[in-house]
């Protein structure tokens, strides 16, 4: 597993976010220019695809980049993907960050409303609640199918996609906003690894700035939550 690295993220002002980057994360520049970003976006996908034509690339790369605008629009401050190593293999998938209006009231009711709040859940949904370092986390393991454009694959048509995720959401302590941490992965072999590090991330996320570098208490605490984790999700 990939230990937390010195480096953390700031959400813009005035946001009070802070979030540890673990190694293998890799996260898109917002503050970047739209052409630089697009220009990285389709070198890296004539890497991954090298069968797709360059329409096909330049179309995927600008859909990627209106979908970009959009989640800005819905509140993330934090978008990333990653590939991360675990016990010699190999786990990938996407980590977003994103703050929220909430409902007013107590912030730390806030996680079991959610729960709460949902419909029932389909089979192989798991939920459950979570002491983060930053608090009390509504957290549900799902999986769900996604529609994969084919013109990535230079396919005619699109495809089915089986894709399993984890969102933590846990309220800000003194503001009406709520942050949801949420990973996905198509890497349905080793949830218990995916599981593991989307933990890792979540639990060093902080309303507070964190000290660097971590103290043994902040490193203590994560392998509580990996524990409480495990105990609730199995």
């Amino acid at each position: 597993m990939a230990a937390p690295t010195e480096s953390a993220g700031l959400a813009p002002e005035p946001i009070p976010l802070w979030y540890r980057i673990p190694e293998g994360f890799r996260p898109i520049d917002f503050e970047q220019p739209p052409e630089e970003r697009f220009d990285q976006v389709v070198a890296d996908l004539s890497e991954l695809h090298p069968s797709a034509t360059p329409e096909q690339i330049a179309v995927t790369a600008l859909s990627f980049e209106a979908s970009l605008a959009k989640l800005v629009d819905d509140g993330v401050v934090h978008f990333s993907s990653f590939l991360l190593r675990t016990d010699d293999e190999l786990v990938s998938g996407v980590c977003q960050i994103a703050v929220v209006p909430r409902p007013p009231g107590d912030s730390h009711l806030y996680p079991l409303s959610v729960l709460e709040s949902q419909d029932p859940p389909p089979k192989g949904t798991h939920q459950g609640l979570v002491e983060l370092p930053a608090g009390v986390a509504a957290v549900i393991v799902a999986g769900h199918e996604m529609a994969v454009p084919g013109m990535v694959f230079g396919i005619e048509e699109d495809t089915l996609s089986r894709v399993r995720t984890v969102t933590f959401q846990l309220a800000f302590p003194y503001t009406p906003e709520a942050v949801s941490i949420s990973f996905a992965t198509e890497d349905l072999e080793h949830g218990d690894e995916f599981l593991e590090l989307a933990t890792v991330f979540a639990g060093g996320v902080s309303f507070t700035a964190p000290p660097e570098p971590p103290q043994e208490e902040e490193l203590q605490a994560a392998q509580q939550i990996r524990e409480d984790i495990r105990e609730t999700f199995g």
